[in-house]
């Protein structure tokens, strides 16, 4: 995690702090001291807001990292509770069992941070530090929620708001942050010995491509024109409509299936006709 310093404090030192605060206007007080590490939430949560898929990536990886970083400030300030065991944190649930369950979940929540009551009162920057820091500190045995004496209410939202496309757009984010072969299997509803199929091995290699997070470095590159393929078209189509289109013959593709044009080495061809079928300027 990088370190910033400014007034004294690093932002880690800042966030272990916060954490401890005793009310949501004293945490709000302290982030101000990093107040610049908030810029990246003030400037994309308008366009976000308006479904601007740029601003949506932005949010939603400058949330995770957010939230990363808090867990990290917890694992050394309340290390009974937080706990991080290789490249993952774990919360200590009510049962008193280390779980990544909370640390997915409050991943998801930037569906409703912009909406919080908690950014009305403290702003489009600040904001989302006490958000994040009010949702980890609920979920710790034996910590309370911030205090906030009066609510503000509904935020007032930018011109050209739709919360239900930046809700459905924050999802295909999210979903997007899956490792890559895990996300094809997904987007186009493939079992093993489908995805097997497609990359000319046998099942168990797949099987040990998932059990690994990767695949080899001969495979990647139809892996990834597969999976640009699946994410366009996602964007487009009606949920739940990819895998029978993918499964459909169609003349573009010589009376091929999309799949069969995938198993054939074609993918490069696929995904060029893919991007030249849709006016991919606009947003989803």
């Amino acid at each position: 995690m990088i370190r910033y310093r400014t007034s004294g404090y690093g932002v880690s030192d800042t966030l272990a702090r916060a954490l401890r605060a005793e009310s949501a206007d004293e945490c709000a007080k302290l982030l101000e001291d990093v107040s610049d590490q908030f810029d990246a939430f003030r400037e994309a949560m308008p366009h976000a807001l308006r479904g601007e898929w740029p601003s949506i990536v932005v949010l939603v990886n400058r949330w995770h990292g957010l939230i990363g970083d808090v867990l990290e400030s917890a694992s050394d300030e309340l290390p009974d509770l937080v706990r991080k065991t290789d490249d993952h944190f774990g919360i200590l649930t009510a049962a008193h069992v280390l779980s990544v369950e909370p640390i997915r979940y409050l991943n998801h929540l930037i569906s409703d941070v912009p909406f919080s009551p908690l950014i009305s009162r403290f702003g489009r920057d600040v904001g989302f530090g006490v958000v994040a820091i009010d949702a980890i500190r609920l979920l710790l045995p034996g910590c309370s929620q911030l205090r906030i004496d009066v609510s503000s209410g509904w935020p007032d939202l930018p011109e050209g708001s739709d919360v239900a496309r930046y809700r459905r757009l924050v999802d295909l984010a999210l979903r997007s942050m899956q490792p890559p072969l895990a996300r094809v299997r997904e987007l186009f509803d493939l079992n093993t010995g489908e995805i097997a199929e497609l990359f000319g091995v046998k099942r168990q290699a797949v099987e040990q491509w998932e059990q690994n997070g990767d695949v080899p470095a001969a495979r990647r590159e139809k892996l990834a024109n597969l999976l640009s393929v699946g994410e366009l078209l996602e964007r487009k189509l009606s949920p739940g409509r990819l895998p029978l289109v993918a499964r459909r013959r169609a003349d573009v593709y010589g009376g091929l299936t999309m799949l069969d044009m995938v198993r054939t080495d074609r993918d490069g061809e696929l995904r060029t006709l893919t991007e030249q079928a849709f006016d991919w300027s606009g947003t989803a």
